[in-house]
């Protein structure tokens, strides 16, 4: 008799067990509404994003700025960072990337300094076709690394750049990363809106295919219409 019952509370205790490691690794659907972020993304064309947070070498402050097109096959980034002992943000970066093999660079006296690269990386081009594929991720959120060592949980609904998302808090568990964050899924759209990452740093994400105006000079423009369709 005693074995009996000592063998059926080791079952119940065995499925708690596995109810519990379920819940923990996908508490509220978590897993599922990631999955949608991710198919949705793969559909993006247009879209702008932001970064504000310290550098963890040196704690300085950082702002990055980004706008994609591929529909012009076009992206454009901005980076500044604070000098040592400033509040200010002086500019690092300012460039335009077009089609294939492209680069538009603003100098220091204003001007703009065009390259080409036969490395395809990093071109314009380059990052619409990841976006298309689902595995960019210095523009997006790396949302196929969250699906595989993160676990999920759910959080409010809030407004963010005028559109109505749900909070979700991550945690990832890899060997290489221990981030915690949390980030606002479209409520129907399934995009994504902001991240916050270690209560540091901060994205944020707006225009979804919407048609981008570039304030970009001539030559940048006149390159990316005329490789306009052709990726």
């Amino acid at each position: 008799m005693g074995s009996r019952f000592f063998w059926m509370g080791l079952i119940v205790l065995a499925g708690i067990f596995l109810w519990g490691m379920s819940y923990v690794m996908a508490p509220n659907g978590g897993d599922v509404e990631f999955q949608k972020m991710l198919e949705a993304t793969e559909k993006v064309k247009s879209f702008r994003g932001s970064y504000v947070g310290k550098l963890p070498t040196t704690g300085q402050h950082a702002q990055k700025l980004w706008e994609v097109d591929c529909n012009q096959s076009i992206v454009h980034k901005q980076y500044q960072e604070s000098p040592t002992g400033s509040d200010s943000l002086e500019m690092k970066e300012d460039a335009f990337m077009v089609g294939s093999d492209q680069k538009f660079t603003r100098t220091s006296d204003g001007s703009w300094e065009k390259t080409q690269y036969k490395a395809k990386q990093f071109s314009a081009s380059w990052y619409c076709d990841n976006i298309a594929q689902g595995t960019i991720r210095d523009l997006l959120p790396d949302i196929r690394r969250m699906l595989r060592s993160a676990t999920f949980a759910k959080g409010d609904k809030k407004t963010v750049n005028g559109v109505r998302c749900q909070d979700w808090e991550f945690a990832m568990h890899s060997a290489t990363s221990g981030q915690k964050g949390t980030l606002c899924i479209g409520l129907e759209d399934h995009l994504p809106y902001e991240m916050t990452v270690d209560n540091v740093d901060r994205y944020s994400y707006s225009d979804y295919n919407q048609p981008l105006q570039f304030d970009a000079p001539y030559e940048v423009l006149h390159a990316a219409s005329s490789t306009e369709g052709s990726n």
